[in-house]
């Protein structure tokens, strides 16, 4: 873990850009990687009319839901190899040519009759999102640097929350036309992608460098360290997805039933989630360390979750949601900045999208190991969601011994 926030890991083998972003660039990026929120935010309120349709379809009940999972599967995968073409080809062209086709592929169910190619649509979608989400990260690197860049950083993840509480409420409303009628809102990257082709620019990459300052800028990669910070970005995407995986179950589990007030409570994990960000943005960035900034996100989201354990009431598992969410927001832009700073020019683009398939595979294995914790050890829902809080008070413990070690040095 590095000591300070501000560090880079190498200086460019070319000279600097005399271009400057300005605020579009920054929204057109931001907006670009809060696209793959669509799919879990705005699909979630018409999966039962979607499984009621196709009632008649053997395994109906397991391949509805996969609508939604499939994607996470394709970003897992796929993300570390768009980022390496990324490096290889460029990122404008790739973005733009993603986002185009994003539309395509998104709003497919629309007219598709058979569940088969829905799901298979839905496969196609997850590829353009690992470009989507592993490019436009990767060229915010690009764009700014320091201070600037982390704060940025922060704002992609509460873009990305923001996204979810709008769409979340919108698509209970679309769902109200029809099990289709969600997928239409896909469309909306077509506004995008000329916007994309118009105001960005090719920024740096391995594309443009000569071999010998490829030599020497792919001195200071250090793959090791990429696999450290890929392995935490499971966990992460573990703990991101288990309150919005499995916050309704604890709710029923103590008697509250009902959908407006369940939402609510998920709209205050979001205000949470959105509140962390502008902490780790605007407070932690520039001021501690990453380590600092790990024990700090690692107590908050696990003090949610041992929270949620004992919440016997409406108000205090609201709370822990609040809380956890805190966390959350404060977690999500520390690692995300930690591997950017850490990534040399040359190996930005696989080092984002290697951790972009870390984190979207922990995100894809939480239903299945939360559950498998509480059949197997905890017992109850509750009980298995305090079991991840406990694994996070572990990572959090050894952040803080690596920052106590390294001030005392």
């Amino acid at each position: 873990m590095t000591t300070t926030t501000t560090a880079t890991a190498a200086r460019p083998a070319t000279a600097p850009d005399a271009r400057q972003p300005r605020l579009v660039h920054a929204l057109i990026l931001l907006v670009a990687s809060g696209l793959t929120v669509l799919v879990t935010a705005i699909l979630g309120p018409s999966l039962p009319a979607m499984q009621a349709h196709f009632k008649d379809v053997p395994g109906a009940d397991f391949l509805v839901p996969l609508t939604m999972t499939a994607p996470m599967l394709m970003m897992a995968g796929l993300s570390v190899f768009a980022g390496e073409l990324s490096d290889r080809f460029g990122r404008k062209r790739l973005l733009v040519g993603a986002t185009l086709l994003y539309a395509v592929v998104g709003t497919a169910p629309l007219y598709l009759q058979s569940l088969t190619a829905i799901i298979a649509s839905r496969f196609a979608l997850g590829v353009m999102e690992a470009v989507l989400m592993t490019v436009s990260t990767t060229m915010i690197g690009d764009y700014y640097e320091g201070t600037r860049r982390e704060r940025f950083m922060s704002l992609q993840t509460t873009v990305a929350a923001s996204s979810a509480f709008v769409f979340n409420t919108l698509g209970g409303v679309v769902a109200e036309q029809g099990w289709r009628a969600p997928y239409a809102v896909f469309a909306l990257s077509l506004l995008l992608a000329p916007l994309m082709a118009v105001y960005l620019w090719e920024p740096r990459s391995r594309a443009s460098m000569s071999a010998a300052q490829l030599s020497e800028d792919g001195q200071a990669f250090r793959p090791g360290l990429l696999a450290f910070i890929c392995v935490l970005a499971v966990v992460l995407g573990v703990v991101f997805l288990t309150v919005p995986v499995h916050f309704g179950y604890l709710f029923g589990a103590i008697g509250v039933q009902s959908p407006s007030q369940i939402g609510l409570a998920y709209g205050v994990n979001s205000l949470g989630v959105i509140g962390g960000t502008l902490v780790f943005g605007w407070v932690l960035a520039n001021r501690v360390s990453v380590a600092w900034q790990l024990v700090i996100g690692c107590a908050a989201a696990a003090a949610g979750f041992l929270l949620m354990r004992g919440a016997a009431d409406y108000t205090t598992l609201t709370v822990a949601g609040l809380v956890n969410g805190l966390g959350c927001g404060i977690l999500l832009p520390t690692m995300v900045t930690w591997n950017m700073r850490e990534l040399p020019l040359s190996r930005r683009g696989v080092g984002v999208g290697a951790y972009q398939s870390g984190f979207f595979f922990g995100l894809f294995i939480n239903p299945v190991l939360v559950v498998g914790l509480e059949k197997s050890l905890a017992g109850t829902r509750a009980a298995a969601v305090a079991d991840v809080g406990v694994v996070l008070l572990a990572l959090g413990a050894v952040a803080l011994a690596v920052a106590l070690l390294r001030r005392g040095r």
